[in-house]
């Protein structure tokens, strides 16, 4: 085998390697199942990833499918991602060499050789020249340039995920944001209700005045809770008229008025009672902290090559010729091949730094990677307990108001026959407007509650359903 074999032999089995350690998930040790979830349950049903849809509302999935195309900050994350892709495409070609192609053409003209230019051809010269360049290209024999690949596309993917997770949380605020609404909207047609009954009772009581049934004091009190009931009913208004406008701005819309559904008419969706905790391997910003985990990981290799030699090739191939006839059919032929070596010798200490700093930010990864998991499990089993909790108050509630509403009804009919006095039946409407209201934003809890489990789950389990990312394949590898 001579030395030329040998050589390429040696080139072929460093190219196939790259230099620094390979990516290795990280361990950690993680429950199985969520603290408040019931484990005895097997059977795991699959959610649609449009999990905004189970809560059989047009209207908030048409809010929620415009928020993802038309709202500012997912158009910023998606360019960011566009930018990402640049960025990828440049380090995927230094795998490359690179070939530029140029032409030329150059007109001489020479006048009057004979007084003192008798180097020089009379009359006009033209020069017309071709070649093919190889711009200066590494020859990755250590790895370098593929663990810079490798780090871009890490990046890129990290970007990819940081777009969903922003969809993600865009989707979950419209959700808030519009069960809000339809919440604020139903408290004012309650407040408007007290009003009425405040009107009827202001009415019935200057009668009762009028006959010296009551005292003025009665009257002036029953004034008094009609016009506080007016301010609620007011300061609910301007409530409304300012979720409008977070509602339009998530949207991406100019100031305008919003129509939700009665929020009666939402649907709480059914979420199943056993989930694994392997659902949260699909959470987007934990797949984003391992993607950065790897780019920093590949980082250590490229300062690493920084100690081994850098193999440079550059080269050119072309034609000339004077006459235009003879550039196609006889050209002069020219050729250039120019290799360089570059051996770091001493850096004082540069190199080594430089690896310090990448292996810091290596940890640093890994930290941020496990402390995501943690997260993700606190946060989840948090919303589990937390739309539990909730759903329960709304039971709970929800007989409490159809309690108070009977009573309201039977103190009406007995103050008016003048059984009770006004502070027994002002007493009974308190209650009644207090859990009626309470009621309302039971339910908005509830909604709130759900779309915080969703948004905890990643927006969804079922791993059939998730998005695939572009498949962005690691080049040279």
């Amino acid at each position: 085998m001579n030395n030329i074999s040998l050589s390429l032999i040696l080139s072929g089995l460093l190219a196939g390697c790259a230099i620094g350690p390979d990516y290795v998930r990280p361990d950690l040790a993680v429950p199985e199942t969520f603290i408040h979830s019931d484990s005895n349950r097997s059977a795991v049903q699959a959610v649609d990833i449009q999990w905004w849809k189970t809560f059989n509302d047009t209207a908030l999935t048409q809010a929620i499918e415009e928020a993802l195309t038309t709202n500012y900050d997912v158009q910023s994350s998606q360019a960011s991602v566009d930018a990402l892709l640049g960025q990828f495409d440049q380090a995927k070609s230094y795998l490359y060499p690179q070939i530029n192609a140029t032409g030329s053409m150059n007109r001489k003209s020479v006048d009057n050789a004979s007084n003192g230019g008798y180097q020089l051809r009379e009359g006009i010269t033209s020069t017309y020249a071709g070649s093919l360049s190889l711009a200066s290209y590494e020859i990755d024999l250590f790895g370098k340039v593929r663990r810079a690949n490798e780090a871009a596309r890490a990046t890129l993917l990290s970007g990819e995920y940081a777009s969903q997770t922003m969809k993600l949380s865009i989707a979950s605020s419209v959700a808030a944001s519009y069960f809000k609404l339809a919440s604020l909207q139903r408290q004012i047609d309650l407040a408007r209700q007290n009003v009425a009954l405040n009107n009827e009772l202001v009415t019935l009581n200057e009668l009762k005045y009028k006959h010296g049934v009551i005292a003025e004091a009665v009257l002036l009190q029953s004034v008094s809770e009609r016009e506080s009931a007016k301010a609620t009913l007011s300061q609910l208004e301007a409530s409304k008229t300012s979720e409008e406008s977070t509602f339009n701005i998530l949207l991406g819309r100019n100031p305008a008025p919003v129509q939700a559904s009665p929020i009666d008419t939402i649907t709480i969706p059914t979420i199943p009672d056993a989930l694994p905790s392997s659902v949260l391997s699909r959470r987007p910003d934990i797949a984003m902290a391992e993607q950065n985990l790897i780019a920093a990981n590949a980082k250590i290799g490229v300062a690493r090559a920084a100690y081994f030699p850098s193999i440079k090739l550059t080269g050119m191939l072309g034609v000339q010729s004077i006459e235009l006839s003879n550039f196609v059919s006889d050209p002069a032929r020219i050729w250039e091949i120019a290799p360089s070596v570059s051996i770091p010798l001493f850096s004082a200490g540069l190199i080594a730094g430089q690896i310090k700093t990448a292996e810091a930010d290596r940890n640093k990864s890994i930290a941020q990677y496990k402390k995501s998991i943690v997260s993700a499990f606190n946060d989840t089993d948090n919303a589990i307990a937390q739309r539990a909790r909730v759903q329960e108050q709304t039971t709970y509630q929800s007989a409490r108001t159809a309690a108070i509403e009977k009573a309201l009804t039977q103190s009406k009919l007995r103050y008016q026959v003048g059984s009770i006095s006004y502070s027994d039946m002002l007493l009974v409407q308190q209650q009644w407007i207090q859990a009626s209201q309470q009621l309302i934003i039971a339910k908005q809890n509830a909604l709130v509650a759900s779309v915080s489990l969703y948004k905890a789950l990643g927006g969804g389990w079922s791993e059939e359903l998730t998005p695939p990312l572009p498949d962005y394949l690691p080049s040279g590898r």
